[in-house]
């Protein structure tokens, strides 16, 4: 009995030491990244740090975080942040979000709020940080901007999973009860104030694997496969599939078919977003309907292909603008 007495204090005693070395190794390991970020142009702090949870986890609690790309006029700042993991998993983290956060684009302030928001990201054992899943809850949120628009959705889930390719990952979002800014919503007097659902079932292949190597030298997209991309806003319903690759200058390339039922009540979307000026919108209507009877189709079902080529987008037959850049 004295012997086993002796073992569980000397585990006890090693456990211990072994938090404290630990939890003093995560300080300072935020305080070094912190203090490097510098070197890639960007502005990485908080006005406090403290290390709790023994002895079963790593509870670092930050008071006002923030980030910041001087350069680029971005940033992300909140009171406070808990990021905690279990003592003996250190490579399962799991972020507690406070109820306001704040983002920074170069011309506006946006503020988020949200009665719950989790995060958890999941690293492989090893000094390589090679990414394996991320997860991303909410409930409860609203977005407002310093441009005076403001939008919400009741739920929020976000997930990803590195493939059997290292560097390619499958994603996917559902939003559920979004709510988008008023003024646009009084602008679609033939649907609900809240749209159903979307959707994202997708992979992104990156140019190498995903882990610590990230932090300094930036990830390029090679391949985006979009298995089901789909909304449901009253009777609107959105499907789309397809595959996107990057071109030899970084510019997607490929197409996504898309399906929208009940297109026409959808117009006035093009007018409220500034797609379209009224003056054009009712050439726009008579060309989209005449391809949605074309071959006989039903006049209320419209299917195009969303098409980039030769660093230029066109849906169907009509001309979008330049195509996007993937990296």
């Amino acid at each position: 009995m004295r012997v086993v007495l002796w073992l569980v204090a000397a585990v006890a005693v090693l456990w211990t030491g072994y938090w404290f070395v630990g939890s003093r190794s995560v300080e300072k390991g935020i305080e070094a990244w912190a203090a490097s970020q510098s070197d890639s142009g960007l502005e990485a702090g908080y006005e406090g740090l403290s290390v709790g949870g023994f002895p079963g986890r790593f509870d670092v609690a930050l008071t006002a975080p923030h980030l910041a790309d001087p350069m680029a006029g971005t940033g992300w700042s909140a009171p406070d942040l808990l990021v905690t993991a279990l003592a003996y998993a250190p490579w399962h983290l799991i972020a507690i979000f406070p109820q306001t956060q704040t983002v920074t684009l170069p011309d506006q302030t946006v503020t988020l709020t949200a009665e719950k928001l989790l995060g958890s990201v999941i690293f492989a054992p090893g000094t390589s940080m090679a990414l394996q899943r991320t997860r991303l809850s909410g409930n409860g949120l609203e977005l407002g901007s310093t441009f005076g628009w403001r939008a919400g959705a009741e739920q929020l889930n976000f997930a990803t999973a590195v493939l059997q390719d290292a560097r390619s990952h499958e994603i996917g979002l559902e939003m559920l009860k979004v709510t988008p800014d008023p003024a646009l919503s009084a602008a679609m007097p033939d649907l609900p104030s809240q749209i159903d659902r979307l959707h994202l079932d997708a992979s992104v292949t990156f140019d190498r694997p995903v882990d610590g190597t990230a932090a300094s030298t930036p990830l390029r997209v090679t391949a985006i496969e979009v298995k089901d991309l789909s909304g449901i806003w009253g009777d609107a319903v959105l499907a789309g599939s397809g595959r996107i690759t990057a071109d030899e200058f970084g510019r997607a390339e490929g197409q996504i078919d898309l399906r929208l039922d009940h297109w026409r009540k959808l117009m006035p979307l093009l007018v409220a977003t500034g797609t379209v000026t009224p003056e054009v919108a009712p050439t726009w209507e008579r060309m989209l309907d005449y391809l949605a009877r074309d071959g006989g189709g039903d006049p209320d079902v419209l299917q195009l292909p969303l098409t980039y080529r030769d660093g230029r987008a066109s849906l169907g037959p009509l001309p979008l603008g330049p195509a996007p850049q993937l990296n």
